[in-house]
């Protein structure tokens, strides 16, 4: 008999950072400390989520709004939980926050090919390079997506 997975996509509560620096400490090497995760969760409360499986939380992902554009700041799956689709959902869910007159931008590790193929399959382009963007001195590649509005389908 196999067992029930119940999968949710909610906003955070300020409950969850631990718990999301925990799963930021398990994904990068240069993770963001609980501070600053804990004030994007108070500025960005539509747009910072995080998934479930059995009420645990297995990933997070957080745009924030800058002046001119969105940013995606982070995306995190815990190792056990990758290739399972759960970043695309996460992402596909903000994407549906987000106001369609602004672009979408972010940064990833150049090494991160599997974070590039994700974007560039929900139709992120490369836009530039920003040299030695990471504290180990690896580039990141910049990548943008304009979002756009669904259109009305009359009937």
């Amino acid at each position: 008999m196999q067992a029930i997975v119940k999968q949710i996509v909610r906003p955070v509560k300020q409950d969850d950072i631990a718990e999301i620096s925990l799963l930021e400490e398990a994904s990068f090497n240069d993770p963001y400390p609980s501070y600053f995760l804990s004030e994007l969760a108070r500025d960005n409360p539509d747009t910072f989520l995080v998934l479930t499986l059995n009420n645990k939380i297995v990933a997070y992902g957080v745009v924030d709004h800058w002046e001119d554009h969105d940013h995606l700041i982070s995306i995190a799956v815990r190792p056990d939980s990758r290739r399972k689709g759960l970043g695309e959902a996460l992402l596909v869910e903000l994407e549906k926050r987000l106001s369609k007159e602004r672009p979408l931008k972010l940064e990833v590790r150049q090494s991160n090919s599997a974070a590039i193929q994700l974007y560039s399959k929900r139709g992120f382009a490369k836009t530039g390079v920003a040299e030695r963007y990471y504290g180990d001195g690896e580039d990141a590649i910049i990548m943008e997506k304009r979002l756009v509005k669904e259109a009305l389908v009359e009937s």
